[in-house]
């Protein structure tokens, strides 16, 4: 077995060379070589195969198309990648649309809470944001030292600011009450009083952490749901903001999340890049 500390050594040394790599091959190549990646995922990778057909049968009733998932994954990390060597009105001309972003600009410098899936790619969203103004802090699962420096690299490209996931609630809240805007994938639990919150998307069950909701309840401060997904692969972007919501109490927040969650995963199934077993379809079995 690979010690701990080895690992994370290859790692940091891995995402190293895919950064000098991607700049030295320029987007076009990069793109290439990440189509390679999404076929040897498709063919070799058989448990996270398992897992985005299960996905696809839960949200959609059939498998159809579940290869995609990966092709669109790939051309998502080659657009990550590239973001510490590219330009903001490069980032910005890969944006075709951004539905309800109107939405949002009532609430510049008054405190936002944006939370959004592992759909699309979080990103290009959340450099694009910054892009457009609306700079503020996101909660990020990422290990501290230099893979967090390496990171930072592309996270905070275009002025949003990273705090580790960890204990991350008082900080998070303290950007709120300065008016600024909160970034939140709902599966990051920013509070040890989280204790997960059960709600269904298709045939599936499970639990996720409730910092959005609890966040917007103690500060008042407005949630909209919000993505990015590639339109084709290493093309263009499509991205919606919903219209902002204030809870009344936690269980009318979650099932405002579960419904946006809901629909949105049924519409860009492909582009929903979960590839671990996370749901069960017999609420019952839930830990």
């Amino acid at each position: 077995m690979i010690p701990k500390s080895l690992k994370k050594k290859i790692t940091i040394e891995a995402f190293r060379a895919a950064n000098r790599l991607s700049k030295n091959l320029g987007y076009d190549r990069l793109c290439r070589l990440m189509n390679v990646m999404a076929e040897l995922q498709i063919r070799f990778a058989r448990r996270r195969v398992e897992a985005v057909k299960k996905n696809f049968r839960m949200l959609r009733g059939d498998e159809t198309g579940w290869q995609e998932t990966f092709r669109y994954f790939w051309s998502s990390v080659a657009d990550t990648l590239i973001l510490p060597h590219v330009s903001g009105d490069w980032v910005r001309a890969k944006l075709e649309r951004m539905d309800g972003l109107h939405h949002a600009e009532p609430f510049r410098g008054k405190g936002l809470i944006v939370v959004s899936a592992h759909l699309g790619n979080p990103e290009f969203l959340a450099n694009v944001a910054g892009i457009l103004g609306f700079k503020g802090v996101a909660a990020a699962e990422v290990p501290s030292g230099e893979w967090f420096r390496e990171f930072l690299r592309i996270r905070e490209r275009f002025g949003l600011k990273i705090v580790p996931v960890k204990g991350s609630y008082p900080k998070l809240l303290e950007a709120l009450r300065r008016g600024e805007t909160v970034y939140l994938v709902s599966d990051r639990k920013v509070s040890s009083k989280e204790g997960g919150y059960v709600i269904r998307v298709g045939r599936g069950y499970r639990r996720v952490p409730t910092g959005f909701a609890r966040l917007s309840l103690e500060t008042g401060a407005p949630v909209v749901f919000a993505y990015g997904v590639p339109l084709e692969r290493c093309g263009k972007y499509y991205g919606e903001v919903s219209p902002p919501f204030h809870p009344k109490d936690l269980d009318d927040a979650m099932e405002w999340f579960s419904r946006h969650l809901t629909e949105k995963l049924s519409r860009w199934t492909d582009r929903w890049f979960v590839f671990w077993d996370e749901w069960l379809e017999d609420r019952s079995l839930l830990p």
